[in-house]
């Protein structure tokens, strides 16, 4: 991870800017971002599983998925089609991989300053009718029996767009790279990381107000699939 990261980051960041910089075209930046996450989680001996993708929308839609490890970006670039991340402002700061994230469209939250969020929310929610955005809605990386409680943010990004929400459980990647940790597999040499996409619920109708029902709702039908593959330990193979 040490080498891999910065050198994937380095490549893939400058040829992704390049290459939007003369050509602005999506497919290709879609290109790069998926293959960004396959060198990173291939080089470590992890395989990739993807379970329901036919309940992928074809329009805009916000993927919302539980975070225990920095693996779970790289196996939703390999797993989800033409999708754009959030993430903590203090990544805007590294060079080359902060010009990119901008280029590629990546949110940046600033996690303590909900004020500053709500507004990077307010001005990319005309985006999120039609492109595809991944949130952590626990706010952070969590490992446990149960997923953390879900922060409001995401829930009042998808309202205000009336956006699709799309339940996302990440199993597997925590043991691939625990929180902490800067060496992935150090006792396995392969692991295996399995994507759920569950099936879309809609936020029509939903008013900030009320927007406590579609959390409970999203938390439901996704802590009981991570709870039931919880420590994971099958999923574990040389």
């Amino acid at each position: 991870m040490i080498f891999v990261l910065p050198v994937s980051v380095l490549i893939m960041g400058t040829s992704a800017m390049l290459l939007h910089l003369i050509l602005g075209n999506r497919k290709v930046d879609d290109w790069h971002i998926r293959t960004w996450g396959k060198i990173n989680y291939r080089a470590f001996g992890v395989r990739l599983s993807v379970h329901g993708i036919e309940n992928i929308p074809t329009e805009g839609c916000l993927f919302l998925f539980n975070h225990s490890s920095f693996f779970d970006i790289f196996a939703l670039c390999g797993a989800l089609p033409s999708v754009r991340f959030g993430a903590k402002a203090e990544l805007f700061k590294i060079p080359v991989f902060s010009q990119a994230m901008r280029m590629m469209g990546t949110l940046p939250i600033a996690r303590q300053k909900r004020e500053e969020v709500y507004k990077v929310y307010e001005e990319a929610k005309l985006r999120l009718k039609t492109e595809k955005f991944a949130l952590s809605p626990e706010g952070g990386r969590f490992y446990g029996p149960h997923l953390s409680p879900f922060k409001a943010g995401p829930f009042l990004f998808a309202i205000s767009a009336e956006a699709l929400v799309v339940p996302v459980v990440i199993v597997g990647a925590y043991e691939c790279l625990p929180k902490g940790s800067i060496i992935p597999n150090q006792d396995k040499w392969s692991r295996q990381i399995e994507v759920h996409i569950l099936k879309p619920i809609s936020s029509v109708g939903i008013t900030p107000e009320t927007r406590q029902k579609l959390q409970a709702d999203v938390y439901s039908v996704m802590d009981p699939v991570w709870s039931k593959n919880f420590p994971h330990s099958s999923l574990d193979s040389y």
